[in-house]
């Protein structure tokens, strides 16, 4: 037998009850599918940073992983759940543009809209027994649990994605771009598309998108205020509680303060625009 494909969990649950139910739920239908957390620190809602954390993560899971993503503020509504293939990787989440920048860089090959309830009643057709005594039906606010946890690791057991939903091409998916830059008289002006632990700011600029080489010192303007700030490679090229810009691992452009938290420094949220002036 064919070893099972990884299912990789990626969301905004935390440190939660909804985060272990989707890893027992996982062991419950199938112990032998592994199982890889890559975050649960997603900030709440954030739809955008979730997008940035699936697209520089996703390819360090080994080839064909499923990658499903439960960052997922319209759970309920109408938004679509899809289940994709692009490139060598699995995509499972909802249809808000969370998974869209990831899809578009390895390249859709086919996908579905989830049929949840179907989803639901393979999952039980296949595992019958794994889960006894319990009635299980979608529930309008956990498809973490209900709808993208059973598609996923019906996935990883070798189910087809055309026996998952309905047929979508790449032109029907939510579009979201994490890459954003407007060259304006003040400057270059971008936005916050993720900030971490530590509170660095990543922007919506990858290395290359602003003349950094010609530059040593810059002006960071946010709605607190403007900030002085080097040009640097590593935290420690400034002083602690400096800022520093720099391109980060996964080839962002990112605002730091060494030993500090550049986001409480420059007042800035998830999605909070910044103009970046050559001083």
């Amino acid at each position: 037998m064919a070893p099972k494909r990884p299912v990789a969990l990626i969301t905004d649950f935390g440190d939660s009850l909804y985060t272990g139910v989707l890893r027992a739920l996982i062991h419950s239908l199938d112990p032998e599918i592994p199982e890889i957390d890559i975050c649960h620190c997603v900030p709440n809602f954030s739809v955008l940073a979730g997008a940035y954390v699936v697209y520089n993560t996703y390819a360090w899971t080994p080839r064909g992983t499923i990658i499903t993503a439960v960052v997922d503020p319209g759970v309920g509504s109408s938004r679509p759940a899809l289940a994709v293939r692009a490139g060598d990787y699995y995509f499972v989440g909802p249809d808000n543009g969370v998974l869209y920048p990831a899809i578009a860089r390895e390249g859709f090959k086919h996908g579905v809209e989830l049929d949840a309830v179907h989803v639901v009643s393979l999952a039980q057709q296949l595992f019958r027994g794994k889960l006894p005594g319990r009635t299980w039906q979608v529930s309008d606010t956990f498809h973490g649990r209900d709808v993208f946890m059973p598609a996923a690791v019906l996935i990883a057991r070798g189910v087809d994605l055309e026996e998952l939903g309905t047929p979508i091409s790449s032109s029907d998916l939510k579009k979201l771009s994490l890459e954003s830059v407007e060259h304006t008289d003040e400057g270059y002006r971008v936005r916050t598309v993720y900030i971490d632990k530590y509170g660095n700011i990543a922007l919506s600029a990858m290395r290359g998108a602003i003349p950094l080489r010609q530059w040593q010192n810059l002006a960071i303007t946010t709605h607190e205020g403007t900030f002085q700030a080097i040009i640097g490679r590593k935290f420690s090229d400034v002083s602690p509680g400096d800022l520093i810009l720099y391109v980060n691992s996964f080839g962002f452009i990112e605002i730091a303060a060494n030993l500090d938290s550049a986001a409480r420094r420059l007042g800035v949220s998830i999605g909070d625009k910044i103009i970046l002036t050559h001083v």
